[in-house]
């Protein structure tokens, strides 16, 4: 039969067999996978055709012949444009019918208008609404060819919305997420409950191009409210709300882990109240497009007036924004605010200024972004007399960013034709200094009330904090008492297992009767292997001593239970105590707010704003020209007579000791001044007995810091009423004290120069510091106090070793707030003297609590301190440095048993080499730790925390070629405990191809062609991720590994030895894969055995043209190469041994291990009261599966090679 020609409009129109109009329809479909151009008319055309199928009463065999049609395109993977020109072309085709329907609707109901009006007017007016409603319900309810058309292409497409071929399933939700546009054309509730579950399905979908048109389909659903019947009678029908909806999307935007998906979900979210902030929330996406989106489209969008944007969103915006490290979202996040926002307060810089809040951190940059993008602006701006004398909070902003501006970027005309002179300047200031104090003293009643308020408030404040503080210790407490519990119910069932074997031995042998082998249990196997040798003396003696051991401690479980109980009350004691006094703290707020909402709050407010003009103008001051001699004297004498004698609050605190510092000859000339300025402060509250407090402090230095030696004690003892004379009545109110540390804080924040140069502050430190730090109960001083101990940490290294000791058994025994200073504290001082500083417990215990801080997800701000404090340690080599000998843990120490040539002192050696390892060891688990939080889920409710690893751990791989061995070295350990010791939703296929690129000598920076060639990196990630192929039990991630063994970047260029060291663990790999064909788990593909034996084969080839350029090489230089000497080494002495010798070594070192294993086991009972002390990162060999001995004999050699080429590789 011949195929009928295209057809016509006017041909269409003749239509009568079936044929004709499936043959018109494969036409209309062949030319529209062609363009999209076309797609106009061809639509016209198949409209034609539905409606000849409509009088023809055919409508579903078009619906048939349409579904056979589009499922041709179904198959086609994804970006294969013919499927998508289809795709696009239904649904322009459902469109145009829908919207030929509503025109021809709406002019039916034109057409019922006039009709209407040509009624009698007669007629009752509730009798036409009771109709018109009728009428409305029938049409509702009628089902319309159309209708029923789109009801049978959904119902298909559905059919395959779960399909097996992926290709399916992302055309099947593609089409859909076009088609949902006319949900309300389905009038079938079932068909409508089937879509939405089902798509809510494709949100879980594995492929993230699917969840992307799932998202588009299901924001569909947002504007509509429906309901879902129950299966029984029993269950009633479930409502399914727009809110249900919008949180299926905001899942999308916070979890999931494609970017795409998540921008899906960001464009398509329903803009309103409560998901803004979600939206807004995005400008901290990991991914650099999301984080642009938010500001050049969502922001956009949902500002009209600045107004409708919360204070705090604002805020929150412009500091992510013009932080951001990608240059495209800073430049976006600024041309928000030069031209969006700009606009929206029509182009006034002080409204735009006052929507910006100038109190807050981000405005002064935000203006100075404006300044920059707008420099037209600047000639706009004019400061005349009648300015400086009507400052108002954004006057002041505006004039000093103006001027920072200015001498930043050397506009020195703008400058000259706007600002005074200093001496102008300095009277300007003296004026504004004497307003404030003038306004101060004539509201003293006003001022007291606030005191007396701020008193209570204090007051409440110490009680939360001392009782945060205890209810922490009691945490602690209690989780040491549960560790001991534990530890010792284990005890105690071992104990009564192995009383029970040695009885029953015991009476074997005096029987004479049966075997030691017919009491082995699965409980006592490893106590059996201990006493086979043992003779019934022996058995007594040990039963003798399990009996002791166990009257022990068979009680301490009763004490201890007893004390967990005691705790427990306490705990509940003192969260009632907290509950009670913060609704106190609340209840004091509101009725203060209440009584004086009218008279108080207002001064108050009024006075923060005088404040606030005065801190602008010390900014301005601190960055003038102080070429005026007698004005810079004039201003010198202005900043000292109001630090000592004003109580200025801490923000003017500082910008005046900075001024000071200016101001100062140099930086012994400012402490001398400042020292000065807080002596008079201390001396302030008795000015009748006024004396020297700095001699004061000298007294109390030995006191307390406990330094002094017998020498200094006899020269200070004093008589016990000329010390309680000079002591105890010189120390001042805490209001003081408090006054006093935070200017010694602003002081320290500026000195650079060693506490050896500033001798005078040593008498603050041993005086005023010290005695805050005593003052736990006190909430300011004690901060205060702390906080400045961290900072004279830094200045003095005897000081830094007192404050380590100090701030760990505080952040031990306090609270969050104490916890956020001492890390930030601690991490300053490791950053200036490094891990030498601490002591050798303490680097244990630092270990452990940096770990515990870094798993504590109900700690953000905590957990974010500590990981980019580490991030900064690892990135500077403090912590976890690249070593030779342990650069793989013990993979390096083979060589490293023999004699200590050349040292007077082994043991002491050896111990040394033990510490440092063990330490090692530590920092490693810090940085595996790292690494972990990076893929954990729970890191994503934590954007900041997100955005520091998203951005340290990449400058710390690309930086050096040793941090990527690092990573090398941890990479095996991660894919393990990923996937072994927690249940994880992760993908393998999200995680290995990230540990790869960043291992990725082809990222580094500032690195030569040859040397990313000779880069071992990537060599020895690829053997430690075969050894996870074996220990993992997943098959996933098997599969994963070897699939991805094709990115790693190992070339011809590597020394021989090297790639034996590789070919090894592939063929231990091929060999383990070989034992286990039984075993599922070891199962692969053909796709993925096709890709290992290419791997291997490649590996091959570039180890033969390797050992080829070495032959030559040695030919050409007529010497061997270096590293075949090197193989004759030991690598921890350097010395030449013989093979023999090493395998002697190896056999001792095996027998040392038996005997230490049979000698842990043996005190195995006394050894476990030390569980509690271990490292809480597992090793990971305890989880590793066991393997026969030809295997683990496989093995050791891959290992030895590994290790000598390790070894070898370092050295090069």
């Amino acid at each position: 039969m011949d195929i009928p020609p295209k057809p016509t409009l006017k041909a269409i129109k003749k239509f009568r067999t079936l044929d004709e109009i499936k043959y018109a329809m494969k036409h209309v479909f062949q030319d529209a996978q062609l363009g999209l151009a076309g797609h106009r008319k061809l639509v016209v055309i198949l409209k034609n055709v539905f409606k000849k199928a409509i009088e023809l009463n055919q409508i579903n065999f078009f619906a048939m012949c349409f579904t056979k049609l589009l499922s041709k395109v179904l198959p086609l993977k994804r970006g294969v444009l013919a499927g998508d020109r289809i795709v696009k072309f239904c649904y322009s085709f459902v469109n145009g019918l829908v919207k030929d329907a509503n025109e021809e609707k709406r002019s039916k109901e034109e057409e019922k208008e006039e009709k209407d009006k040509d009624k009698d007017k007669d007629t009752n007016e509730s009798d036409k609404n009771e109709e018109d409603q009728e009428d409305q319900e029938g049409e509702g309810d009628q089902e319309t060819p159309i209708s029923e058309f789109i009801s049978y292409l959904i119902k298909y497409l559905l059919s395959g919305i779960e399909a097996k071929d992926k290709s399916v399933r992302y055309r099947v939700v593609q089409t859909l997420a076009y088609l949902v546009e006319f949900l309300t054309e389905i009038h079938e509730n079932n068909t409508l409950e089937a879509l939405y579950t089902l798509l809510s399905n494709r949100l879980q979908d594995k492929e993230s191009s699917i969840r992307i048109q799932a998202v588009v389909a299901l924001s569909h659903f947002q504007l509509f409210e429906f309901s879902i019947e129950g299966d029984t009678g029993e269950f009633e029908d479930e409502l399914i709300s727009s809110n249900q909806i919008q949180n299926k999307l905001i899942n999308s935007i916070q979890n999931d882990d494609s970017p795409e998906v998540r921008r899906a979900a960001l464009m398509n979210l329903v803009k309103t109240q409560d998901t803004i902030p979600i939206l807004l929330e995005r400008a901290r996406d990991s991914n650099s497009i999301n984080r642009r989106l938010v500001y050049s489209k969502i922001a956009r969008e949902l500002i009209t007036d600045l107004d409708d944007l919360e204070f705090e969103d604002r805020e929150f915006l412009l500091k992510w924004g013009l932080n951001d490290r990608d240059e495209t979202v800073k430049a976006a996040a600024t041309k928000m605010l030069t031209i969006y926002w700009y606009q929206s307060v029509n182009e006034d810089l002080l409204e735009l200024i006052d929507q910006l809040n100038v109190k807050s951190a981000i405005a002064e940059q935000a203006i100075l972004a404006f300044f920059k993008n707008k420099p037209e602006v600047l000639e706009t701006i004019k400061i005349d007399e009648s300015y400086w004398k009507n400052l108002t909070t954004e006057k002041a902003f505006l004039m000093r960013t103006f001027y920072q501006y200015c001498n930043e970027n050397q506009l020195h005309a703008l400058m000259d034709a706007n600002f005074p002179e200093l001496l102008d300047l300095s009277i300007t200031l003296e004026k504004y200094l004497s307003v404030r104090l003038k306004t101060i003293n004539e509201n003293e009643n006003l001022i007291k009330t606030w005191e007396t308020y701020n008193a209570k408030i204090d007051e409440l404040d110490d009680q939360i904090f001392s009782l945060e503080n205890q209810i922490s210790r009691i945490n602690t407490d209690a989780d040491n008492f549960r560790k001991s519990l534990s530890n010792i119910e284990e005890d105690i069932i071992e104990i009564n297992i192995a009383k029970d074997l040695f009885k029953k031995r015991i009476k074997q042998l005096k029987n004479n009767s049966g075997n030691l082998e017919d009491l082995i249990t699965e409980e006592n196997q490893e106590i059996a292997d201990q006493i086979k040798d043992f003779s019934m003396e022996d058995l007594q003696q040990q039963l003798e001593d399990i009996n002791k051991n166990l009257d022990e401690i068979e009680h301490q479980p009763e004490d201890i239970t007893a004390k967990l109980e005691e705790l427990q009350t306490k705990y509940d004691s003192c969260i009632r105590a907290l509950e009670t006094t913060s609704e106190l703290k609340i209840q004091t707020v509101q009725i203060f707010e209440q009584e004086h909402e009218n008279d108080c709050i207002p001064f108050v407010d009024a006075l923060k704003e005088l404040e606030f003009i005065i801190n602008q103008l010390l900014l301005i001051v601190k960055d003038f020209d102080y070429g005026d001699e007698m004005a810079r004297r004039k201003l010198l004498h202005i900043i000292r007579m109001t630090l000592t004698e004003d109580k200025l609050p801490d923000g003017l605190i500082s910008v005046a000791l900075r001024v000071l510092r200016a101001l100062s000859i140099n930086e012994k000339d400012f402490v001398s001044m400042a020292v000065e300025i807080i002596t008079d402060i201390r001396d302030s509250r008795d000015d009748e007995e006024f004396h020297s407090a700095a001699a004061t402090f000298d007294d109390d230095d030995d006191d307390i810091l406990g330094n002094g030696d017998d020498e200094s004690q006899q020269s200070s003892s004093l008589s016990a009423v000329t010390k309680k004379r000079r002591i105890e009545p010189d120390m001042p109110p805490d209001d003081i004290v408090l006054r006093c540390l935070t200017m010694t804080q602003y002081v320290l924040e500026v000195i650079t120069h060693s506490l050896d140069d500033h001798l005078s502050l040593s008498s603050i430190y041993s005086g005023i510091v010290n005695y805050a730090i005593q003052n736990e109960s006190k909430k300011k001083l004690y901060l205060a106090g702390l906080t400045c101990l961290g900072l004279y940490s830094l200045i003095d290294s005897k000081i830094a070793r007192i404050a380590t000791t100090t701030l760990l058994s505080a952040m031990r025994s306090n609270g969050e707030e104490v916890k956020e200073i001492g890390m930030k504290a601690i991490v300053d001082i490791l950053a200036i003297y490094g891990m030498s500083i601490l002591d050798k417990s303490s680097k244990y215990k630092y270990s452990r609590m940096f770990f515990k801080v870094l798993n504590s997800f109900d700690a953000p701000k905590l957990q974010c301190i500590v990981a980019e404090g580490l991030c900064k340690l690892f990135l500077a080599d403090i912590l976890y440095k690249t070593d030779k000998r342990s650069l793989f843990g013990n993979a390096i120490q083979g060589g490293g048993g023999g004699g200590g040539g050349g040292n007077d002192d082994p043991t002491t050696t050896n111990d040394d080499e033990t510490e440092e390892e063990t330490d090692r060891e530590h920092e490693k688990h810090l940085f595996e730790a790292i690494v972990l939080i990076y893929f954990n889920p729970n890191t994503k409710s934590n954007q900041e925390l997100q955005q520091i690893l998203s951005f340290c751990i990449p400058v710390y791989a690309f930086s050096r070629i040793n941090h990527q061995i690092n990573l090398a070295a941890v990479s095996g350990d991660v894919i393990y405990r990923l996937f072994t010791e927690t249940e994880t939703e992760l993908s393998p296929s999200v995680i290995i191809p990230q540990l790869i690129s960043w291992c990725d000598p082809r990222n580094l920076v500032k690195l030569s062609n040859e040397e990313i060639n000779q880069a071992t990196s990537h060599l020895w990630q690829c053997v430690y991720l075969l050894q996870v192929v074996e220990q993992v039990d997943a098959r996933n991630v098997k599969r994963c590994i070897i699939n991805n063994l094709n990115k790693f970047h190992i070339t011809e260029e590597l020394e021989s030895n090297q790639l034996q060291a590789l070919i090894k663990a592939l063929d231990a790999t091929v060999e383990l894969f070989t034992n286990n064909e039984d075993n599922p788990n070891f199962i692969l593909d053909k796709p993925t055995k096709k890709n290992f034996d290419i791997f291997i084969e490649s590996i091959k080839n570039k180890l033969e043209i390797a050992q080829k350029r070495e032959e030559n090489e040695s030919i050409k230089s007529g010497t061997n190469s270096i590293l075949h000497e090197l193989d004759d080494l030991d690598i921890g002495t350097g010395e030449k041994t013989s093979e023999n010798e090493d395998e002697e070594d190896d056999n001792e070192e095996e027998e040392q291990e038996k005997k230490k294993s049979f000698t842990d086991g043996k005190n195995k009972l006394e050894l476990k009261a030390d569980k509690s002390i271990t490292f809480k990162a597992e090793d990971k060999r305890e989880g590793s599966v066991e393997i026969d001995h030809g295997q683990e004999q496989v093995l050791v050699e891959s290992k030895k090679a590994i290790d000598s080429n390790v070894e070898d590789s370092l050295k090069i």
